[in-house]
């Protein structure tokens, strides 16, 4: 691929030349490149799949530009591969957040015990959901974790129901993001 720079010329060039190159304009620049090649053969269902969730997330992000609000929010996500607010907003949709980490090291059951959370998002994560089920598949309790706020994906939850038996415990993380992506993760003690 070639990159043409201050060439007058060919300021704000765009298309085909030839049935061979193809010119187009990105972040200010003009790229030029060989002619894309059509696609031969039926599309399969994985990439009929992933066509449809592209789609929703063009309609997500070209949604999230029309709100002044939202627009100024996902452009604090810009960053030099992602060069505008309509492409954070795009990858935002197609990227579920990640648990990294449960640690219930400091969790024993008592009151108070707690759960350290990592969890990430290439945006960011909005809520984090704790549930704490015991060995006979009975929810004892569930609520939300709480960003550290010194931090960007340290989040903590603080026991609120004693729990006698930890062994065969589990506890369950679901992190959301802002399009609605839900990854959960689980830890049994």
């Amino acid at each position: 691929m070639s990159k043409i720079q201050n060439n007058p010329l060919l300021k704000g060039a765009s298309g085909m030349l030839g049935k061979v190159v193809v010119y187009r304009e990105v972040r200010g620049r003009v790229i030029m490149s060989n002619r894309p090649k059509k696609r031969s053969g039926p599309i399969t269902p994985e990439q009929e799949n992933f066509r449809s969730r592209f789609l929703r997330a063009v309609q997500y992000a070209r949604k999230q530009l029309e709100s002044a609000v939202t627009k100024a929010e996902y452009q604090t996500g810009i960053t030099e591969s992602k060069f505008s607010a309509y492409l954070v907003a795009l990858t935002d949709y197609l990227k579920a957040p990640v648990v990294n980490e449960v640690d219930a090291s400091r969790y024993s059951g008592t009151v108070g015990d707690i759960i350290a959370i990592r969890a990430t998002d290439d945006f960011k994560v909005v809520l984090l959901q704790v549930s704490i089920i015991g060995p006979a598949g009975n929810l004892l309790e569930f609520g939300d974790a709480i960003l550290q706020p010194e931090t960007f994906d340290d989040w903590r939850y603080a026991a609120t129901v004693a729990n006698a038996t930890l062994e065969g415990s589990k506890i369950i993380v679901t992190a959301r993001d802002k399009p609605g992506n839900v990854t959960t993760a689980e830890k049994v003690l």
